[in-house]
């Protein structure tokens, strides 16, 4: 592994001059909350909606598949940060009765990417717009020095982003995080009076919520409400595209951009009516955990695709492997996760209190799901769905019936992996909300309305 693990170093830092391979490069990860893999002009999409990723892609690493390890945020995110699945670190739903955070917060046990580059002599900063999971109370600040927590659109995480690079006054490296919301509900972080104009039928929220009791009550197909709730979700997309290339672009005019080690990905994908699902959180099928993976090394300028399915657990293993000398060595210690070396596994643990509220028992369960080259096991109790994503790329035919030894195969596989590395330390409760907190989980659409 020490040796594989120098040859990936090497292949990062091809191309940099002697003095620029022995300096630790500054690190930025840009988390694109509810971005979905294929809206991407990179990934098959639409390549007028995402021109400015598209481009970075161009000059980058894309991994042509990557698995997030939930649907959903904290569980997701806990894993970019610890190297670690959510049954391995424990921070995922549990089940509930009533309306109450079913949560558990990352435990402070855990090492964190940020205590690791700490370690390694980084300056710690992290911007992040999602004010309900990623907040302090769900233990994701673990090892930031600067961590502030607002709910705000695209251009002002640009600004602040762009502000603290000149303004932080330390001539140390740096490791900045940046999460993004605009492509998640009410798609594009419009300014408040903008949405106050709209009669209420037209309010995004809203045709969001008819677009979830048409499919997940009342069992109807998604029709023309969907296309226009993807639509909205588009222009979120755009507008994000457009911010994230202007943080690129200040990037490489202060300098930057070419010697750092740049990361974009997302915690999670969104469904519009696929499998009878609508938004995020619910299930494990492709339009809710794949996401994109693009790595720019130090000094790359050509792109590659890499054939490895990734996952979110690879994202500290893919820094560390960038980190020169005895920091780097430190931290892949810690973090030796990498693409194709390791089982790819998502999961998701029970319902949140919104399901548990309108849909009743549907998602109240445990679903996992094994990713095996072309291959998809999901199982939930003992039931089991296979899929053939080369062949079948939406699971719209469950194989399971059919090749009942590729899944007696995939399902030991499953269990070995899951059995052997089980959480069994302590489980934390998140701390009460604050009034504001409660707000913004009503605003993002964990407990209904607007």
């Amino acid at each position: 592994m020490s040796v594989l693990r120098g040859l990936v170093l090497l292949a990062l830092l091809s191309g940099c001059s002697r003095d620029e391979a022995t300096a630790p490069p500054h690190v930025i990860v840009l988390s694109l909350d509810t971005v979905r893999a294929d809206r991407l002009g990179c990934y098959g999409g639409d390549p007028s909606a995402t021109p400015r990723l598209d481009a970075f892609a161009a000059g980058s690493d894309r991994y042509r598949a990557c698995v997030a390890t939930a649907p959903w945020t904290l569980p997701s995110h806990a894993s970019m940060f610890t190297g670690l699945f959510p049954f391995e670190h424990g921070t995922h739903g549990f089940r509930v009765d009533e309306y109450v955070d079913n949560v558990h917060p990352l435990h402070p046990d855990h090492v964190t990417l940020a205590e690791g580059m700490s370690a390694a002599g980084y300056e710690t900063a992290a911007f992040v717009a999602n004010t309900v999971y990623l907040a302090n109370r769900f233990g994701l600040a673990q090892g930031f020095e600067t961590y502030e927590v607002r709910r705000q659109p695209a251009r002002a995480m640009t600004d602040r982003a762009l502000e603290f690079l000149d303004t932080r006054g330390s001539d140390r490296p740096c490791f900045l995080f940046v999460n993004f919301m605009d492509a998640h509900r009410p798609y594009g972080m419009r300014p408040h009076a903008e949405l106050a104009r709209l009669p209420a039928h037209e309010h995004p929220a809203q045709l969001l919520e008819r677009l979830c009791e048409q499919v997940m009550l009342d069992g109807e197909a998604p029709g023309p409400l969907g296309e226009r709730v993807s639509g909205l979700y588009d222009e979120g997309l755009r507008g994000l595209d457009r911010e994230v290339g202007r943080l690129l672009e200040g990037l490489a005019a202060r300098g930057l951009l070419e010697g750092a080690l740049i990361l974009v990905t997302s915690d999670h994908g969104e469904a519009f009516g696929d499998h009878g699902v609508v938004e995020h959180g619910k299930d494990l099928y492709e339009s809710l955990v794949s996401v994109p993976l693009i790595v720019k090394a130090p000094g790359q300028a050509e792109g590659r695709v890499l054939e490895p399915v990734a996952s979110l657990v690879d994202v500290p293993g893919l820094i560390a492997a960038a980190i020169p000398g005895p920091s780097g060595s430190a931290l892949r210690s810690d973090f030796g996760r990498l693409p194709g070396r390791h089982p790819v596994t998502t999961e998701v643990h029970f319902a949140r209190p919104r399901e548990l509220q309108l849909y009743g028992e549907r998602f109240q369960r445990e679903r996992v799901a094994l990713r095996a080259g072309r291959f998809k096991l999901i199982a939930s109790g003992g039931e089991v769905e296979l899929y053939d994503l080369e062949a079948d790329p939406g699971e719209l035919e469950d194989l399971a019936g059919v090749a009942p030894g590729r899944v007696g195969e995939l399902k030991r596989q499953l269990d070995s992996f899951l059995d052997a590395a089980a959480y069994q330390g302590e489980r934390l409760l998140p701390a009460p909300p604050t009034p504001v907190q409660r707000v913004e989980t009503r605003v993002l659409g964990y407990s209904g309305g607007k």
